[in-house]
């Protein structure tokens, strides 16, 4: 769609369409609690600090990792002119460090604390977004962007696991199903604000790469947020909160 000149452009009309409607469901959810009946999801669900803060830096290790391998694949693709199957191969380094990581998440649960694993995991994931920065451009070669996905998939496998474990524990065994599905609603809101945000920096044409380099910073931005949001994950576990 063509946007004219002094125009309004859509995606700000869908957004107010979106909010409107989430407010009718807020409220609609709201309405149904207060009269006894169950909704489907209960707003009582976000009346905790720590699973809160959990459920954001969940939203936000998604935002990173989608964020930052639509921008690569693109970037390849256009700028390298490398086929899919090249980018992929180019990516494979990132799902060896998840996996890896991923593997020893519960050796390290036993040894450190979620809140730390978290913000460890935010910390080693901007890290290889540095490099990425550092060591790509234009025309570098395939190698220099394989030690930046391998800590950055080291990064978002130390979290993960932390952070679903973090959210999980704030609450008592009868509403786990609820918050799981919760969870893993906030975890694909993530994914599609990723791509979407990344997306709309690179929507263009790329000839020479540089919005290559400006997604991939506000992609490390949010990294840097999650690692704030971990700080303020409280020390010692909130009593889990008690739903009726």
């Amino acid at each position: 769609m063509i946007v004219h000149q002094g125009g309004i452009s859509p995606v700000w009309i869908y957004m107010g369409i979106g909010v409107v409607i989430l407010a009718l469901f807020v409220g609609s959810a709201w309405a149904r609690e207060k009269n006894g009946r169950a909704p489907l999801v209960s707003l009582q669900l976000f009346t905790n600090r720590t699973s809160n803060l959990g459920l954001l830096t969940q939203n936000l290790q998604w935002l990173v990792l989608q964020g930052a391998f639509f921008v690569i694949s693109v970037f390849l693709q256009q700028v390298r002119n490398f086929s899919a199957i090249e980018t992929g191969l180019v990516l494979l380094p990132a799902t060896i460090g998840l996996l890896l990581s991923s593997a020893a998440a519960p050796r390290m649960a036993r040894r450190h604390s979620q809140r730390r694993l978290i913000r460890f995991g935010f910390f080693v994931t901007a890290l290889g977004l540095g490099l990425l920065l550092a060591l790509g451009g234009t025309n570098p070669s395939v190698w220099s962007y394989l030690p930046g996905l391998f800590l950055m998939g080291v990064g978002v496998g130390i979290m993960l696991t932390a952070s679903v474990n973090l959210v999980q524990s704030a609450w008592p065994e009868n509403v786990q199903g609820d918050i799981s599905g919760v969870s893993r609603s906030v975890s694909n809101l993530g994914s599609s604000l990723g791509v979407a945000i990344a997306g709309s920096l690179v929507a263009g044409a790329i000839p020479g790469g540089g919005q290559y380099f400006s997604a991939l910073v506000i992609v490390g931005a949010f990294a840097a947020v999650g690692w704030l949001a971990a700080l303020l994950i409280p020390n010692e576990p909130q009593k889990k909160a008690q739903r009726t």
